[in-house]
């Protein structure tokens, strides 16, 4: 028996086969960064005109004395708003301390539900009583310049601003002719608030960055999605109110006049025609800002036919009150915010209702590998099968049409057949370490596809088709590592991790003026640097880690990303080998001899929802254990362990995920396959490529 090593420089001499020795590193990073990264991560104290303003006791105070004077409900952390004033004055000066050394994180918040009046239930984040206090500041601090430039026919939560005044503009209109009315309201508003668009809107009035990254990290830890402000945070109202700001001011050039409050408004117009116009023209206006007309709560109506607003009716020329005096809409935005704790704390929470049946989901696996990890065994060739035969003469046959990949680990042989039956069937056998790497491998030369790898060659030869596409596959990876860490964060609610998507999310908006491909690998590496800690803290002692080091790897959590992201390496190359892309003509990567840079492109999307997620579930759900490693001289699998990392990635492979492409659930392999093509057709056809976006 030949030793299965050294027969690959033979076969190379007499077969048309392509033996290739793998540069064994899996993530290749930069080390370049820009001026404005350094910025962006060098430095966590807090200043800035507005902060600063936010961080003196004086105002701190006076927002304490806001919330104590409501009374409202404990946060997450249990502390209530009696218990906080026994020690007020040392908790602020506590607060003022962590803001200018920034050191202050959120606490948790708690999670409640009042119900609405028309029997549905409303979700509260209810936030720490010292977060709260932190937040009123900041509601004290920007309110007088953001209101400013608040429209006039926005009437919740604004000094000076009443629902009488609102009640008193509708009569005024009515009575100048606008007698048609469109009585709207907005789907889920509070719930739906795209954070990356409302913070483009703060940074328009508010030019410090300091407190738009406090802000940032306000949503982030109350929302793991990216959406939404909390009902129930002193500062979400004045930020529910400059989201809108825009739209109040562009629906009333429509010839049509506004009056909201919060998420109800009206529309009035002069006629039917015009008032069913000015619907049309609201529904697209908010459809632009993510957010949409709830269908239920919306109509059309005049005064003939009235109409209730605000705790009023409105029928004719009369406007007659009809609701209690707690009914109505509070008018200042601490106040609101601390009645509706109040409320959430006599309420108790809605029980969890059943899950429905989720639909049947289509599976298709295009890559089906075959792992041989036991010491002894020997792959062979038995007419038109494969088999795998033990020490002691057991057989395992596998039938080449469901095969895509055999893995031969350390100790493990190959027959020449066997090696030539595999390549006859588009099977390639890899030789791996054990580290997980690649060490030689043996496939057949795949399909001829010139005019692709041509297509490749002349967008990697394009600079500004280049770097559209790097900058496209770098914005994925790090809205993935930003998906991954709010879904790890869910119930830790870890502070540390709030603010390492903070910086992503900085991270991700800076990334469209990277000049170079130079510059976008820096942006790459400014959220590799906030991503790797915060994602170290998501794992169970002994195994958290502060750092990425992948050899040697120095530690067990770091050496299964190692082995997991090069599994995740050899499916995404047979993706790439079955398209017809060249493996090595990379547009991030630098193209270089023995780096199969196209590779490591595409997995920069799959790394963070299928690699690192994978790695996390594992130790989380303890599936891999102190007993599946050796610490001596550096970090090693044992044989039990090797077993558990292969099925726990095949296990994760197997699950559904939905293709952003057809609409349809596929498994992981089948996806991969998806991307690979589209990448393909982006090259050849110069169309935006769209790579897979994790949700949370």
């Amino acid at each position: 028996m030949l030793n299965f090593g050294n027969l690959f420089p033979l076969f190379f001499q007499f077969f048309r086969r392509k033996w290739t020795e793998i540069d064994p590193s899996v993530e290749i990073c930069s080390n370049v960064s820009t001026s404005r990264i350094v910025r962006m991560t060098a430095s966590k104290t807090g200043s800035g005109p507005f902060y600063d303003r936010v961080a003196a006791v004086d105002t701190l105070r006076r927002a304490w004395e806001k919330v104590k004077a409501n009374n409202g409900a404990a946060g997450g952390d249990g502390m209530t708003v009696a218990r906080f004033a026994l020690v007020a004055e040392s908790m602020i000066q506590r607060l003022a301390g962590a803001l200018r050394s920034g050191q202050y994180r959120p606490g948790p918040a708690r999670r409640a539900f009042i119900p609405k009046k028309d029997g549905g239930l409303r979700p509260l984040d209810i936030p720490c009583v010292h977060d709260r206090v932190v937040q009123g500041a900041a509601t004290l601090v920007l309110d007088p310049v953001l209101d400013k430039a608040f429209a006039d026919s926005s009437f919740a939560y604004r000094r000076g601003r009443s629902v009488a005044q609102a009640v008193a503009r509708i009569g005024s209109l009515r009575r100048q002719g606008f007698t048609h009315v469109v009585d709207g309201d907005i789907r889920a508003y509070f719930e739906r608030i795209p954070h990356d668009r409302l913070i483009t809107k703060l940074e328009q009035h508010v030019d410090d960055q300091a407190m738009v990254d406090l802000i940032w990290l306000w949503l982030e830890t109350y929302s793991l999605t990216g959406r939404g402000v909390p009902q129930g945070a002193p500062i979400s109202p004045l930020l529910a109110n400059l989201y809108l700001d825009a739209v109040d001011d562009r629906i009333e050039r429509a010839g049509v006049r506004l009056v909201r409050f919060a998420d109800d408004f009206v529309l009035l117009a002069k006629t039917p025609a015009s008032a069913e116009k000015a619907l049309v023209e609201m529904t697209r206006l908010l459809a632009e800002e993510g957010l949409e007309i709830h269908p239920e709560k919306t109509r059309l109506v005049s005064f003939e036919e009235g109409f209730r607003f605000l705790g009023h009716v409105f029928v004719r020329s009369l406007i007659v009150r009809e609701v209690q005096e707690e009914d109505i809409p509070d008018e200042d935005a601490i106040a609101a915010a601390e009645r509706l704790l109040t409320e959430a704390e006599a309420t108790r929470p809605a029980e969890g209702s059943d899950a429905t049946a989720a639909p049947p989901r289509e599976r298709s696996d295009p890559v089906f590998p075959v792992y041989v990890i036991e010491p002894g065994r020997r792959l062979e060739a038995k007419g038109a099968r494969l088999r795998l035969v033990d020490d002691i003469g057991r057989i395992v046959d596998l039938p080449p049409g469901q095969i895509d990949r055999i893995e031969l680990g350390p100790g493990t042989d190959a027959t020449l057949e066997a090696l030539e039956l595999a390549a006859a069937n588009a099977i390639e056998i890899d030789r791996v370490n054990g580290h997980g790497e690649v060490t030689g491998r043996y496939e057949d030369v795949g399909p001829e596809r010139a005019r692709r790898h041509l297509a490749q060659a002349r967008t990697v030869l394009d600079p500004a088709r280049r770097l559209a596409l790097a900058r496209t596959i770098v914005d994925a990876r790090l809205r993935n590592q930003r998906a991954l860490l709010r879904r790890l964060n869910r119930t830790r609610k870890d502070a540390e991790i709030a603010e390492a998507c903070v910086v992503l999310n900085r991270t991700i908006r800076s990334l469209d003026t990277a000049a170079d491909i130079d510059a976008a690998m820096g942006y790459e590496g400014a959220g590799a640097a906030a991503f790797w800690p915060a994602f170290g803290r998501c794992f169970p002692e002994p195994f958290r880690f502060g750092r990425r080091s992948r050899r040697p790897a120095p530690d067990a959590a770091n050496l299964a990303v190692n082995v997991v992201c090069n599994m995740l390496a050899r499916d995404v190359r047979a993706v790439v080998i079955r398209a017809g892309l060249h493996p090595g003509f990379g547009v991030l990567h630098e193209t270089a001899d023995g780096i199969d840079a196209a590779v490591h492109d595409l997995m920069e999307e799959l790394r963070a929802p299928v690699a690192e997620a994978c790695v996390a579930a594992s130790f989380n759900r303890k599936a891999l254990t102190a007993d599946s490693f050796v610490l001596d001289v550096g970090t090693r699998l044992t044989r039990s362990g090797w077993a558990a990392v292969i099925r726990a990635y095949e296990s994760w492979v197997a699950q559904p995920v939905r293709s952003p492409r057809s609409r349809r659930d596929v498994l992981w392999r089948a996806l991969m396959l998806e991307q690979a093509y589209a990448y393909a057709e982006a090259c050849e056809q110069g169309t935006p490529y769209r790579p897979y976006e994790m949700d949370y």
